[in-house]
């Protein structure tokens, strides 16, 4: 897996570069050019029980979007992630020995074969350890991953991990650290908080689909006491909150009075359902 922070929006040698999302739901994909322009309209297909590789081959056959450079991301819950501190005054070779030994130890642990990748937090930080954060994820989510978008014709250009992806947002547009970012799709949520020495996540699963169908109070007050709990535990003063779900007014207002709301990560030009996808092609724009 090839996991590192931003780079500036250039594409070198290219014209496009596709962001591809992938969940139980929904299959989105954005392409935009060296601009960071939508080059389509942005897609956003409901699986409903769809094949994924049957209903992505629609997708890139109706757009003739065969051959494309794609980034794409591995599911929240198909991935882990670990942060190990080491002194500073480690040498690099004492350092890479024993980033390599935590990650045989972890991996040592699983039954299944596994892939890693990892990059140091901020090295210009004044405190005297460094942060590694290490991703692994079985070999088998990253072949299947890798299979299906080469079995479409697509050419897969960078496998990030969706909260990475969720970090890189902040960094890319400089925001003030720590922050913290509250990305709220259709059926689950990601709280992400970033600092220069740690890196916390935590998934919910309310159904905000079912919720618009339901009106489920109880669902919604739940949700709301779980991400009440993670602020107060985690002392967070405020968040960032991303995600479709920002584009519906009245749901929006709610987050807004139940929660400590700094900011709308709102995309200009581009709906907030494909937050992810346009994180991803920036990830992408390396050429």
């Amino acid at each position: 897996m090839n996991i590192s922070l931003p780079l500036p929006p250039i594409l070198r040698g290219v014209k496009t570069v596709v962001g591809l999302h992938i969940t139980d739901k929904v299959i989105r994909l954005l392409e935009v050019d060296k601009d960071g322009k939508p080059v389509i309209e942005p897609i956003e297909l409901k699986l409903e029980g769809k094949d994924k590789e049957t209903a992505l081959r629609e997708i890139i056959s109706e757009y003739k979007l065969s051959s494309k450079r794609v980034v794409t991301c591995v599911p929240v819950n198909d991935g882990l992630l670990k942060l190990y501190k080491y002194p500073k005054s480690m040498s690099k070779k004492d350092l890479q020995s024993a980033i390599e030994w935590s990650i045989k130890r972890e991996t040592s642990a699983m039954k299944e074969e596994t892939y890693y990748d990892y990059f140091l937090l901020d090295e210009a930080s004044e405190e005297k350890q460094i942060g590694v954060v290490t991703v692994i994820s079985r070999k088998e989510t990253v072949e299947n991953i890798r299979k299906l978008i080469e079995s479409v014709g697509l050419k897969l250009h960078i496998l990030d991990y969706e909260i990475i992806t969720i970090i890189n947002y902040g960094l890319y547009y400089k925001f003030p650290v720590p922050f913290s970012i509250l990305y709220i799709d259709y059926n689950y949520s990601i709280l992400v908080t970033y600092s220069r020495m740690n890196i916390s996540y935590y998934v919910n699963y309310w159904n905000y689909s079912e919720f618009r169908e339901s009106g489920d109070e109880e669902s919604l007050e739940n949700f709301f006491a779980e991400m009440r709990n993670i602020v107060v535990l985690n002392d967070l003063s405020s968040m960032y909150v991303a995600g479709p779900i920002i584009a519906d007014e009245d749901m929006l207002t709610r987050i807004m009075e139940n929660l400590p709301i700094l900011g709308l990560l709102d995309l200009e030009g581009v709906k907030p359902s494909f937050f992810i996808p346009y994180i991803l092609c920036i990830r992408g724009m390396e050429g």
